[in-house]
């Protein structure tokens, strides 16, 4: 089985945690700079949903960390194929957890600008990164990575 991928692009070697980062700040400083009112302003809430997204996530990693493979996504290979823990349950379970963080984000921010960011995040992600993650895989484990892939799904 051939290892040998593309070059990745800028899009993929910057890490998504950066262009959720970047989506948040550009939908809250878009927002301050219009003036725009916060009625969907619940802080409360939008910490609760970020800290779920991030317990998400950070399984996700603690996962990665203890089979001792690669996190970063546009790594040329990763040591072993995680299937365990939330990968269960989701092929993705740290973006997954980082676009529920940014939807506690946007009930933070308040505005209805600031729910743009969880959907450009999941755009971006499910049309970009994971394409090249999944090509990536498939082409490193080959039949044991599709199998995985027709057994639990994308998202959730």
């Amino acid at each position: 089985m051939s290892e040998d991928l593309p070059k990745p692009s800028i899009l993929v070697i910057i890490p998504p945690p950066v262009w959720a980062l970047v989506f948040v700040l550009t939908v809250w400083l878009a927002g301050r700079v219009a003036g725009l009112t916060a009625p969907l302003h619940f802080p409360l809430v939008g910490l609760a949903i970020f800290a779920i997204g991030f317990l998400i996530s950070a399984s996700g990693r603690r996962a990665f960390a203890r089979a001792g493979t690669e996190v970063v996504p546009a790594s040329k290979k990763n040591s072993s194929l995680v299937v365990s823990g939330p990968f269960n349950y989701t092929r993705n379970p740290m973006y997954l957890g980082i676009l529920v963080a940014t939807l506690g984000l946007a009930f933070v921010i308040g505005t209805g600008l600031a729910f743009a960011a969880p959907v450009v995040f999941f755009l971006f992600v499910n049309f970009i990164s994971i394409p090249y993650e999944e090509d990536k895989m498939e082409r490193q484990f080959g039949d044991e990575y599709r199998t995985y892939k027709a057994r639990v799904r994308r998202w959730i």
